[in-house]
């Protein structure tokens, strides 16, 4: 009987005969060691005569690729249908989050990726997103290697006036259903199909009442992006966007999100900025399509309608108009709750981002803890991000009176 057995990486085998590629056959397990190695072949004919040869092999081994995880990729999708056109390494950028200037971010990478105005963008840094934007503009100078994008935050994509419709759910269900209402109308559920974004899908997960109305109508029109934002500032309303089976998913809420304590002294902080704004709005007055309602703010920051209380604080006066007298109060809080929403502190942080919308307490030098929340976000390819707090929640009442006393 024919036998064949060969010496591989000091391991010892017998091998197969295959009758029908007619060689002598065995599966090995490679080394995990590239190099190269001998294998020594002894083979025993019919008549006993016995053969030795041997042969080398080259063995290579599987390179570990590590991947640079602190470069940042764009994700491009096509804003008819979401599917991916592209998935690019980003050369150079400037991204900026602040839905209160609509600001621009600029995104420059080498390719031609076939993107044009109105695709979804989303940014990742360690495999996280960081940034989602809609395109406004791609540039190309004379056929250059380097390709430009001009983006603005992703709420963007609802900038269109739209007809105003079922405001009640303002009072009755919540504003974030509002919003969901409005958003399916006419972006999903549009009676002209051809206008439906089908990829979108909405997650309400807080429902807030508020005694009030669309504040920017306009001949029963009024612009969506700009009361989202609006409830943004207004009533700490945020959106959230995700991948889910292949569907861009809204989530619409008022968040509760852990506060994170910025310890100005302990940590990697560079370009602390600390500005306090004392000029307040004191009286708000409200007019109506039936009359005239006034509030006033009080040294302890709550509010009054007697214009007589000795507590009064001194500060500017602001008139405003809103259709229904039941509106006017909320009208008016709205106003003084603009006091709080100051740009005041501003920092640049090493290696870490924080969501916008995220609530921090800032410890000062002075150790005084001022809570606040990131309100804008800017970062590039230097290791710092720089973020922007609004709605310090200062006593601004008090910094006043202790300035009469100066």
């Amino acid at each position: 009987m024919n036998e064949l057995t060969i010496t591989f990486n000091n391991e010892d085998y017998t091998l197969i005969y295959n009758k029908q590629t007619e060689y002598y056959e065995i599966e090995l397990t490679a080394p995990q060691t590239g190099g190269i190695y001998e294998v020594e072949a002894n083979f025993t004919d019919l008549f006993n005569n016995e053969y030795e040869n041997s042969q080398v092999i080259q063995v290579l081994a599987i390179q570990k690729i590590e991947l640079d995880m602190t470069k940042m990729f764009m994700w491009i999708f096509d804003y008819k249908d979401f599917s991916i056109k592209d998935i690019v390494e980003i050369a150079d950028y400037e991204i900026t989050i602040d839905e209160e200037t609509n600001a621009n971010s600029t995104i420059r990478v080498l390719k031609d990726t076939g993107a044009k105005a109105r695709d979804i963008v989303a940014v990742k840094k360690n495999n996280e997103t960081v940034y989602w934007g809609i395109i406004n503009e791609v540039s190309n100078n004379d056929g250059e290697q380097l390709y430009e994008y001009t983006t603005k935050y992703i709420t963007n994509m609802f900038n269109q006036d739209v007809i105003l419709e079922n405001e009640e759910l303002i009072k009755t269900t919540g504003v974030e259903d509002f919003i969901a209402n409005a958003i399916t109308n006419n972006f999903i559920e549009n009676e002209d199909t051809f206008l439906n974004k089908t990829y979108l899908q909405l997650n309400v997960k807080t429902h807030t009442t508020k005694q009030t109305t669309v504040s920017n109508v306009q001949d029963g029109i009024y612009n969506l992006h700009t009361w989202m934002t609006n409830c943004t500032q207004n009533y700490n309303i945020v959106y959230d966007f995700s991948i889910l089976n292949g569907k861009l998913v809204i989530t619409i809420e008022v968040q509760e999100t852990e506060k994170e304590l910025i310890d100005v002294n302990a940590q990697a902080i560079s370009n602390y900025s600390e500005v306090f704004e004392t000029d307040v709005v004191a009286k708000v007055t409200v007019l109506t399509s039936t009359g005239q309602y006034n509030l006033y703010l009080l040294n302890d920051r709550t509010t009054t309608t007697d214009m007589n209380n000795e507590n009064r604080a001194d500060g500017t006066v602001e008139t405003v108009y809103t259709e229904n007298m039941e509106d006017a109060n909320q009208k008016a809080l709205d106003v003084m709750k603009s006091n709080s929403y100051n740009h005041n502190i501003t920092f640049s942080l090493a290696d870490k981002y924080i969501k916008i919308g995220t609530p921090i307490a800032i410890k000062t030098k002075k150790s005084i803890i001022l809570d606040t929340y990131i309100s804008a976000i800017k970062f590039t390819q230097a290791k710092f991000f720089e973020y922007t707090c609004g709605n310090i929640r200062v006593k601004f009442i008090d910094k006043l009176l202790k300035e009469r006393k100066n």
